[in-house]
């Protein structure tokens, strides 16, 4: 009877019914819109990396380090090149050595992650502020398309992979803020190509789970701070 139960929780869970209906959605569109196999690949790879991380579950960073060499070749062909180049110069070994640093630290099967000062914060703010103008400057010579978007993306994801690594729980919300300005990105790439609508669905459903992982680790260091 117990065994009943859990079965039916585990398939009743809200974010697993999610991801299922996300990832038919996007299967179904990427046949109608006959996108290459390529663009489409990633995709389907994140939709269970998203769910992982609404887990807090560290393998969702080993997943995501071989993602990111799929996206590298997907961002090349969308030519949003400063993207391409941190998927595949960044956020691959960043992505593998955030899975080694969570697996070192955990207790009870659980990582331990940490908070962020207000020193820390203020250090890491004035850090993403250079890090926009340097690459602003270096791929606006590459002439990569929605530069802006492109450029805030990269800089956003370079940050919140290197405090995932470090363990900070805020590493999550970054990731929401990311998906956010990608939800604008794909919603203004719309319209000049309406099969962005796959990548937009997707975002929204990326930026749910962050946001779930983000309550979760906040939640549990109320709990152990008590």
């Amino acid at each position: 009877m117990d065994q009943n139960k859990t079965l039916k929780q585990m398939l009743l869970d809200p974010i697993k019914i999610f991801a299922a209906a996300v990832a038919v959605t996007i299967g179904v569109l990427s046949v109608i819109f006959k996108i290459h196999p390529l663009l489409a690949l990633p995709l389907f790879v994140s939709v269970v990396i998203s769910f992982l991380q609404s887990k807090v579950n560290r393998y969702c960073f080993l997943i995501g380090a071989i993602n990111a060499i799929f996206y590298a070749a997907a961002y090349y062909i969308m030519t949003l090149y400063s993207t391409a180049a941190y998927a595949l110069l960044i956020s691959f070994p960043l992505q593998a050595v955030t899975f080694i640093t969570w697996n070192k630290k955990t207790s009870g099967g659980e990582t331990q992650t940490r908070k962020m000062s207000a020193r820390t914060r203020i250090l890491l703010a004035i850090s993403m502020i250079a890090a926009w103008v340097i690459l602003y400057l270096v791929f606006h010579s590459l002439g990569s398309d929605y530069l802006i978007f492109d450029n805030t993306i990269t800089v956003i994801g370079i940050v919140g992979t290197i405090i995932a690594a470090m363990r900070f729980a805020e590493y999550a919300f970054i990731k929401v803020a990311s998906d956010c300005i990608n939800i604008a990105l794909y919603i203004t790439m719309m319209i000049t190509d309406h099969t962005n609508v796959i990548w937009l669905i997707f975002t929204v459903y990326s930026a749910t789970c962050a946001m779930i992982a983000f309550i979760k680790m906040n939640k549990a260091k109320k709990e152990t701070s008590v």
